[in-house]
């Protein structure tokens, strides 16, 4: 059997590190020349997205991704635009026994790129991307476009059994299955970036001390931020990494610096006019300087302003967000072409679960392939069966994501950002009421 993968991001990767080590041969084009040259924020991997990789990983890059990742020992607090505590959700429990040993980690998006690419380099086919595909009953062929200069291009054409689609919300592959976008704009856009715990003042240190926030506020914007250092909080010792004093890049892509990532939420029409279409396009300290500004005007409180005012701009970037229908995942019947991640259930960042179902997606596909190698199932039945995980999985995580962009959503209309102002402060203190009785 052998697969191509269109896409060489998180799940693309971890799926071909799953084929490989059960023998399957398997064929990842990635458009990227430069494995780094993604955002490099913070991802969060759940229990079950660490049993997922167990399974997919030899366990060598299983260790190296334990010590490059902080351990996701806290919850998250929801709070208002003026940092008062309004509910605090406690991380999982620990897993039971044979399951992994941490609840969850916490991981920038580079090194666990890095670390899923390793020992891929005979698979792994870097500035190519797949730009049509034909399927018949007894294989697909794949056009394939290869970048050998900034303005030249040279195509070819390979067979396959299978064909992945891998390559996020805006997939070629994905949306011919579809026969039409797999995701569609939310109206919201994102800016993120990093600031150095150094940079930080005691107040916003204090509100990030049990845990990352999630805060909310009136006129359509609100705030994710947590704190990050592998270097404290990998549960176990990173012997391997190279420490570097000038807070460049370790071995695994891991900065020694301790850092707080930063996102902040806001409806497109919340922006100065016309600005949502173009934020990618704008220069860094440009949109460093349109996020500081879509809080100040909005009355937020400097400790949370703080975080994002002293950022480094050359960490920073936008980007919108995009979300699948949880209704119709996977709108097609299955064939020898299928998809998985963000271009079969695009999830906007603000659920935390779109590299967790990513990595799922990959182990499920990977299991039901191996039948189909083996000769169990035929390889039509095998993405059969794999779909219809997919789409439970893909709308939950759609739907849980998309939460948090209602509430957004519901401050940004005149009185939803009267209700906002008076109504949060009113919940926060309820809230403190409440967890006092409970310490009686």
């Amino acid at each position: 059997m052998r697969v191509v993968i269109a896409g060489g991001g998180i799940g693309g990767l971890a799926l071909a590190q799953g084929l490989k080590r059960a023998g399957i041969e398997v064929l990842v084009a990635e458009r990227d020349v430069d494995l780094t040259a993604t955002g490099g924020y913070r991802l969060h991997l759940r229990a079950t997205a660490l049993q997922a990789l167990r399974v997919l990983l030899p366990p060598s890059l299983v260790e190296r991704l334990y010590a490059a990742s902080a351990a996701g020992h806290y919850g998250i607090a929801v709070r208002d635009h003026r940092a008062r505590l309004l509910v605090r959700a406690a991380p999982p429990a620990p897993a039971g026994p044979g399951r992994p040993p941490d609840p969850a980690l916490d991981v920038d998006r580079i090194t666990l790129r890095l670390v899923l690419a390793d020992d891929l380099d005979d698979v792994l086919q870097l500035g190519t991307t797949v730009v049509a595909h034909t399927a018949d009953a007894h294989g697909v062929t794949v056009r394939l476009r290869e970048a050998i200069r900034p303005t030249e291009h040279i195509e070819s054409e390979v067979r396959c059994d299978l064909l992945v689609a891998a390559d996020g919300a805006r997939s070629t592959v994905a949306d011919q299955l579809a026969g039409g976008p797999t995701a569609t704009p939310t109206g919201f856009s994102g800016i993120a970036g990093w600031t150095s715990v150094d940079a930080l003042s005691d107040k916003a240190r204090e509100v990030l001390a049990t845990g990352s926030l999630l805060a909310v506020g009136p006129g359509g914007a609100g705030l994710y931020a947590s704190w990050h250092d592998p270097a404290r909080d990998s549960p176990l010792h990173p012997h391997h990494r190279r420490d570097n004093a000038d807070g460049a890049l370790g071995a695994d892509g891991v900065s020694p610096v301790a850092r707080v990532i930063w996102g902040v939420i806001a409806l497109e029409t919340a922006l100065p006019t016309g600005l949502g279409a173009d934020l990618r396009s704008r220069p860094p300290e440009q949109v460093l300087a349109i996020a500081v500004a879509a809080l100040r005007e909005r009355g937020w409180t400097q400790p949370l302003r703080s975080l994002v005012e002293r950022a480094d701009p050359a960490t920073v970037g936008a980007f919108s967000f995009l979300a699948a229908d949880p209704d119709h995942i996977a709108p097609w019947p299955a064939s020898r072409a299928t998809a998985l991640g963000d271009a079969a259930h695009a999830v906007p960042p603000t659920g935390g679960r779109g590299a967790a179902t990513a990595v799922e997606d990959a182990a499920d596909l990977c299991a039901t392939l191996q039948q189909a190698a083996a000769g169990e199932v035929t390889a039509v039945m095998a993405v059969h069966d794999y779909e219809q995980q997919l789409r439970a999985r893909g709308a939950a995580a759609v739907r849980e994501s998309l939460q948090p962009l209602g509430w957004i959503k519901g401050t940004a209309t005149p009185a939803g950002a009267v209700t906002a102002r008076l109504a949060l402060p009113v919940a926060s203190a309820a809230a403190s009421g409440v967890r006092k009785l409970r310490r009686r």
